[in-house]
């Protein structure tokens, strides 16, 4: 697996619009650590697993109405990323461009 640092600019639709913020990754073997940035708001990433292109993990957002624990699983395209984010809130679809050019 290759080892990596890169950042994403996301979009997420949600109820009340498009949010977008960013996503800021570190891979490393099998483990997947950085910050998730949305709604204003930064909170790191825990517990992150890799597998080829698959990755997951969790945390928790800190929101006007309190902490929003989330748990995200998502792929890795070229140049992009999709994820599934879920919250006791809703399940989110979120879309992600990456900022840096993949060097091959």
């Amino acid at each position: 697996m290759e080892n990596l640092a890169c950042t994403y600019v996301l979009e997420m639709e949600t109820p009340l619009g498009r949010r977008r913020g960013t996503l800021k990754l570190t891979l490393l073997g099998g483990s997947v650590s950085g910050e998730l940035t949305l709604f204003t708001r930064t909170a790191p990433i825990l517990d992150g697993h890799r597998s080829g292109n698959s990755l997951s993990f969790r945390g928790e957002m800190k929101t006007l109405a309190g902490a929003l624990p989330y748990q995200a699983n998502g792929i890795l395209r070229d140049n992009g990323l999709e994820m599934e984010i879920t919250t006791a809130r809703g399940h989110y679809t979120v879309r992600g461009l990456r900022t840096e050019k993949r060097r091959d």
